[in-house]
């Protein structure tokens, strides 16, 4: 005779109470690692801004942005009225900026916010300088989350540079893994400067310098268009907005039209022509502020605008030949310029 043994089944598990659960929660978020943002404004009280983790790119078509806000912070009244507000992304040498717009009791900054530069783009709303991104939104909807509400954000423009993010996990500020080999690019980055200016102090000749560029850019300008990457095509829209913004200043304009033909190697995604592009990058400011005036502005300005135009609508063939036919014009230009020396 056999006996089946008794099984008793195991108890469920005993729920948190409140409290438990708000502790848990408060843990568990934290060990979600996010980007640091510094949401700012212009109300009718001044300028505002606040540090804030909880920033998502909501949408692509339409351009939204969304932010969470504690509901019993300053800023929401003054969003209201304002109707425009800008979403910061820190780098991580900014930390005294997050920590800033993270201090209670601060208030209403009236012409500037202290020692933090700023600046206005479309919308009024005051930009960050300094950062690696930035967003400029008008008010879309704000939306109630609890103990907090929403602001959801029509872009209005954006921006961003180079750099490495300001991190925050568990309750503290980190940052990249510093021996993270990183991609082939961010390999090769170091190595391509340090040859620029090698370059540049060796004397490379105007002419050097345009064959050089005559056998690259046409080529990267070709891939760029096969690609027509978003985020590269954005990159090579900002240095050509900021171009135009700097046409009056023509050492600010130079560095601008250099950053345009050192951004197109990115935008071929081909590591070897990117770092051969980043090679001529001092040769490149050097030859071409000599002949920088209106007439040099205005053509590159132009030619600038045709090439981004065949890369962003897929058209290699044209791009390649807007690369080659502003190149011709530059020859030009750098054969009529004053000579340079290296010093």
């Amino acid at each position: 005779m056999t006996t089946t043994p008794s099984t008793t089944a195991p108890s469920p598990p005993q729920a948190q109470n409140l409290a438990e659960l708000e502790d848990a929660f408060r843990a568990a978020a934290g060990r979600f690692a996010s980007g640091v943002t510094v949401v700012a404004l212009r109300g009718p009280s001044g300028l505002y801004g606040l540090t804030a983790t909880s920033f998502v790119s909501l949408s692509l078509r339409p351009l939204l942005v969304s932010v969470s806000v504690n509901t019993g912070s300053a800023l929401l009244d003054e969003v209201r009225a304002a109707g425009s507000f800008s979403v910061n992304v820190l780098g991580q040498d900014q930390q005294a900026v997050s920590k800033y717009f993270a201090t209670r009791g601060r208030g209403f900054s009236q012409d500037a916010f202290p020692g933090i530069p700023s600046r206005t783009e479309v919308t009024g709303a005051p930009v960050l300088d300094g950062g690696l991104a930035w967003f400029d939104a008008t008010v879309e909807a704000i939306l109630p989350a609890g103990d907090h509400e929403t602001l959801v954000g029509t872009v209005k423009a954006a921006g961003r540079r180079e750099g490495e993010p300001l991190v925050y996990w568990s309750g503290g500020y980190r940052r990249l893994d510093p021996t993270d080999p990183g991609s082939p690019d961010d390999r090769i980055a170091p190595l391509s400067a340090a040859l620029s200016e090698q370059l540049s102090a060796s004397g490379l000749s105007p002419a050097d310098l345009i064959d050089a560029q005559l056998a690259l850019e046409p080529v990267a300008a070709e891939l760029a268009a096969f690609r027509h990457d978003p985020e590269t095509l954005a990159t090579l829209r900002e240095t050509m907005r900021r171009a135009h913004a700097a046409a009056g200043d023509p050492e600010a304009f130079t560095a601008e039209a250099v950053a345009f033909h050192t951004a197109l190697g990115r935008a071929s995604g081909n590591p070897a022509i990117r770092a051969a592009l980043d090679t001529l990058v001092h040769a490149r400011h050097r030859h071409y502020a000599a002949g920088t005036d209106e007439a040099a502005t205005a053509h590159t300005n132009t030619a600038h605008q045709l090439i981004y135009d065949a890369i962003a609508r897929g058209d290699a063939e044209a791009a390649r030949v807007a690369m080659s036919d502003h190149l011709a014009v530059v020859r030009t230009g750098l054969r009529q310029a004053r000579p340079t020396t290296g010093d």
